[in-house]
């Protein structure tokens, strides 16, 4: 599992999974990030910021505790769309990060695909 697949469970409240603390893809910094973007979680997370050496079992029953059940969005979890081909406009046109973010937001879908197939370099699968 990834860490936002951790913090929707958290959220959701879908199960509680005791073999939590036992897995090594479980980082409580990347689980307190994703949460610290709702409002609402901000101060549970800072709490569990405070004390930086808790274990894992311990921050993973916290949050579960605490966090009440209610859907919340996850546009900040989800690498958006546009954002997929950033790197195709920085390499075609020399762009910085800003100004190809800029960019994508004036071209098409056309004319994407067009710089795709001009930047393709063929080879293998």
């Amino acid at each position: 599992m990834n860490p936002f697949e951790y913090a929707n469970e958290l959220i959701t409240k879908d199960k509680y999974d005791e073999e939590v603390p036992d897995r090594k893809d479980y980082k409580p910094f990347l689980i307190n990030r994703t949460l610290s973007y709702h409002n609402d979680l901000i101060h549970y997370v800072n709490y569990l910021n405070q004390y930086p050496d808790v274990n894992d079992k311990l921050h993973y029953d916290f949050l579960n505790l605490s966090i009440a059940k209610k859907k919340r969005p996850k546009k900040w979890w989800v690498k958006g769309k546009k954002y997929e081909n950033m790197e195709v406009i920085k390499e075609y046109y020399k762009y910085s990060t800003d100004k190809a973010i800029t960019a994508l937001s004036v071209l098409s879908d056309k004319d994407i695909k067009n710089i795709k197939n001009k930047l393709f370099k063929g080879g293998g699968k």
